[in-house]
Protein backbone atom coordinates (compact mmCIF):
# COMPACT_ATOMS: atom_id res chain seq x y z
CA UNK A 1 0.00 0.00 0.00
CA UNK A 2 1.42 3.39 -0.93
CA UNK A 3 1.69 6.32 1.45
CA UNK A 4 -0.89 8.37 -0.48
CA UNK A 5 -3.55 5.68 -0.38
CA UNK A 6 -2.90 5.11 3.32
CA UNK A 7 -3.23 8.82 4.08
CA UNK A 8 -6.52 9.15 2.19
CA UNK A 9 -8.45 6.38 3.90
CA UNK A 10 -10.85 7.35 6.61
CA UNK A 11 -10.95 5.52 9.90
CA UNK A 12 -14.45 5.00 11.24
CA UNK A 13 -15.33 6.63 14.52
CA UNK A 14 -15.41 4.41 17.57
CA UNK A 15 -18.51 4.86 19.68
CA UNK A 16 -17.98 5.98 23.27
CA UNK A 17 -18.81 3.37 25.87
CA UNK A 18 -19.49 4.53 29.42
CA UNK A 19 -16.76 3.23 31.74
CA UNK A 20 -19.00 1.92 34.48
CA UNK A 21 -21.50 0.23 32.20
CA UNK A 22 -21.08 -3.40 31.16
CA UNK A 23 -21.77 -3.99 27.51
CA UNK A 24 -22.05 -7.31 25.72
CA UNK A 25 -20.59 -7.39 22.23
CA UNK A 26 -20.35 -9.96 19.50
CA UNK A 27 -17.03 -11.35 18.36
CA UNK A 28 -17.38 -9.40 15.11
CA UNK A 29 -17.86 -6.13 16.99
CA UNK A 30 -14.88 -6.88 19.21
CA UNK A 31 -12.73 -7.77 16.19
CA UNK A 32 -13.77 -4.51 14.51
CA UNK A 33 -12.68 -2.50 17.55
CA UNK A 34 -9.35 -4.32 17.61
CA UNK A 35 -8.89 -3.66 13.86
CA UNK A 36 -9.62 0.06 14.36
CA UNK A 37 -7.15 0.22 17.26
CA UNK A 38 -4.48 -1.52 15.20
CA UNK A 39 -5.08 0.80 12.25
CA UNK A 40 -4.89 3.89 14.44
CA UNK A 41 -1.74 2.53 16.05
CA UNK A 42 -0.16 2.19 12.60
CA UNK A 43 -1.19 5.75 11.74
CA UNK A 44 0.39 7.00 14.98
CA UNK A 45 3.59 5.04 14.26
CA UNK A 46 3.74 6.55 10.76
CA UNK A 47 3.27 10.06 12.17
CA UNK A 48 5.97 9.43 14.77
CA UNK A 49 8.35 8.25 12.04
CA UNK A 50 7.60 11.33 9.92
CA UNK A 51 8.16 13.57 12.94
CA UNK A 52 11.50 11.88 13.67
CA UNK A 53 12.58 12.45 10.07
CA UNK A 54 11.58 16.12 10.26
CA UNK A 55 13.50 16.65 13.51
CA UNK A 56 16.54 14.94 12.01
CA UNK A 57 16.39 17.22 8.96
CA UNK A 58 15.95 20.29 11.20
CA UNK A 59 19.07 19.25 13.13
CA UNK A 60 21.00 18.91 9.86
CA UNK A 61 19.84 22.34 8.71
CA UNK A 62 20.78 23.87 12.07
CA UNK A 63 24.26 22.32 11.86
CA UNK A 64 24.69 23.74 8.34
CA UNK A 65 23.52 27.16 9.50
CA UNK A 66 26.00 27.04 12.39
CA UNK A 67 28.83 26.26 9.96
CA UNK A 68 27.82 29.16 7.73
CA UNK A 69 27.55 31.49 10.74
CA UNK A 70 31.02 30.51 12.00
CA UNK A 71 32.52 30.98 8.54
CA UNK A 72 30.81 34.37 8.25
CA UNK A 73 32.08 35.49 11.66
CA UNK A 74 35.59 34.25 10.85
CA UNK A 75 35.64 36.14 7.54
CA UNK A 76 34.30 39.29 9.26
CA UNK A 77 37.12 39.15 11.87
CA UNK A 78 39.86 38.64 9.29
CA UNK A 79 38.44 41.37 7.03
CA UNK A 80 38.78 44.11 9.65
Amino acid sequence: MTNKSRLRRRVGKAKLIPVGKRMDVTRAEFDRVIAILNERGQIINDLRHNQDMQFQRLAQLQAEMDLIRRAWEKSARTGQ
